[in-house]
């Protein structure tokens, strides 16, 4: 499994540089940098020996180009649970091995948001789940640097334990088809616009947290697209 560390915003070169450190520490292979709101050069003395891995970050404009290629995608938030919030219902570290595991991810992209207010909800929405770090409720929110470190060394641990003897897991490309499909339901079933976002974010999660086989989906994807024909007689 590949990793790729996305920061977006970032305001801080020491963060910066430590982040780079921290990722060479723990044989992260991929750094992309959106809209980044310091010089990375100033960076470079932050980040040790990882000066060359930090200079060769891929800085682009947004979110949407930095999720580019990847399987999964995990955004960051200490706010991790809010009632009646379809975004603030984050999965904990200690869940990832079971995650990944099942399902053989080769890219997996992980967000973290600025250090002064963190990540939009646009910018988590566009993810497929969110991830938050247990902490004192009275002052839950880590340094960004921190959190990328606990983050990856959770992945490091897991990346050398990936299950082998498990069927194939369906494709991004028809996970992307079942959560189409489930949106064009959602709006033949439901009125209200901000209703059906609501759902549809659900299903979204849901699909791509599911860990599905290739066979799985295929059945899924038959059904759906059955009783969309029907429904739409």
């Amino acid at each position: 499994m590949i990793i790729r560390v996305i920061l977006v915003g970032s305001e801080g070169v020491y963060n910066l540089g430590v982040i780079a450190r921290t990722c060479v520490n723990f044989g992260v292979e991929e750094l992309y940098l959106v809209k980044p709101r310091v010089e990375v050069k100033e960076a470079l003395n932050y980040a040790a020996r990882a000066a060359d891995y930090l200079a060769r970050a891929v800085v682009v404009d947004d979110l949407e180009g930095a999720l580019q290629g990847v399987d999964l995608s995990i955004s960051t938030s200490d706010e991790g649970f809010s009632r009646g919030d379809v975004l603030r219902q984050a999965i904990t570290p200690d869940k990832l091995q079971d995650l990944l595991t099942s399902r053989r991810v080769s890219r997996l992209g992980v967000v973290f948001g600025r250090e002064s207010t963190g990540l939009t909800r646009e910018e988590i929405a566009r993810t497929d789940f969110l991830l938050t770090i247990p902490a004192s409720p009275s002052y839950p929110a880590l340094n960004v640097a921190q959190a990328v470190a606990i983050v990856l060394w959770e992945l490091w641990k897991i990346r050398g334990r990936e299950a082998s003897n498990i069927p194939p897991l369906a494709s991004r490309e028809k996970l992307d088809k079942i959560v189409s499909i489930l949106g064009d339901l959602t709006d033949l079933a439901m009125t209200p616009e901000d209703k059906r976002r609501r759902v549809k974010t659900v299903l979204r999660r849901v699909v791509y947290r599911s860990g599905l086989s290739e066979l799985e989906a295929r059945v899924i994807l038959y059904m759906l697209m059955r009783l969309k024909r029907r429904l739409k007689n």
